[in-house]
């Protein structure tokens, strides 16, 4: 699922902050809601709860640099973190979002290799961190076991399909199959429209689908004078679903119209 409606569902699920939030109570009412904790045992969640480190990050901030020891796994609990790689000429590469109620560097909790990725904070971010030293008494539920096998099995998936995308696709496919993935479902419903809501800046956006932010604004100008898309701000609405489906190369391409000849 995409990661804004994700971030939109988790919200809804998590509720607004509560005033003992700081407390192993409230910390335990919090990360009961998360995903990768939801239907855990009490005992675990009270566990992680009260040993958990609360670090807050500025944007632009890291959690932790590709190539640190994987010693602690950690839980958003509001803004995003965005899984980073920089190439040798200092581009920058985003190869996935993670918003409220999501886990990252939870791979830690399996492997103690180091980690494969930046983790930097988009805009202000909150997270809880449990340090490996109390990874044992998690590592003793089968429950909590399964769980990870299954996140970091979905995470695989996303690093393929992502893969593939950036590899095998030229940017306007890249750019559609991006806005198809992020559909906001809740707007949508309620306003009748397809509706993606993008990041906040075009950079971003950019090392999002590994384009320059040059020929990304160059590709949703040609979109938007072609009445394919509109937006404002950075909200943007899809006119015609099957045609960004075959720009994606999700769907099957349109018949060219018949010629004047070829009319009856």
């Amino acid at each position: 699922m995409a990661w804004r409606v994700r971030e939109r569902r988790t919200l809804m699920r998590l509720g607004q902050p509560s005033p003992d939030e700081d407390t192993s109570v409230g910390r335990a009412r919090l990360l009961a809601g998360a995903a990768f904790f939801q239907g855990m045992s009490g005992r675990l969640v009270a566990h992680v709860a009260n040993h958990a480190i609360e670090r807050r990050l500025e944007d632009g901030e890291a959690l932790f640099f590709k190539n640190d020891p994987g010693d602690f796994m950690a839980i958003v609990v509001s803004g995003h973190i965005h899984k980073t790689l920089y190439g040798p000429e200092g581009q920058e590469l985003i190869v996935d979002a993670i918003g409220p109620g999501e886990s990252v560097g939870e791979t830690a909790l399996l492997d103690p290799m180091r980690r494969n990725f930046t983790a930097v904070a988009h805009g202000a971010t909150r997270v809880l961190l449990l340090p490996r030293r109390h990874f044992p008494m998690l590592l003793t539920e089968p429950a909590l076991l399964e769980r990870a096998y299954t996140v970091l099995c979905a995470r695989l998936r996303r690093a393929v399909e992502c893969l593939e995308t950036l590899c095998l696709h030229r940017l306007e496919s890249r750019l559609a199959r991006h806005l198809l993935s992020n559909i906001d479902e809740i707007a949508s419903s309620t306003s009748g429209h397809c509706l993606v809501t993008l990041p906040a800046t075009q950079s971003i956006l950019a090392a999002m689908v590994n384009a320059s932010r040059p020929r990304l604004n160059a590709q949703l100008q040609s979109w938007h004078r072609a009445g394919l898309v509109s937006g404002r701000h950075n909200v943007l609405r899809i006119h015609d679903m099957e045609l960004i489906r075959c720009k994606a190369q999700l769907g099957r391409p349109r018949p060219a119209p018949l010629s004047g000849a070829g009319r009856a």
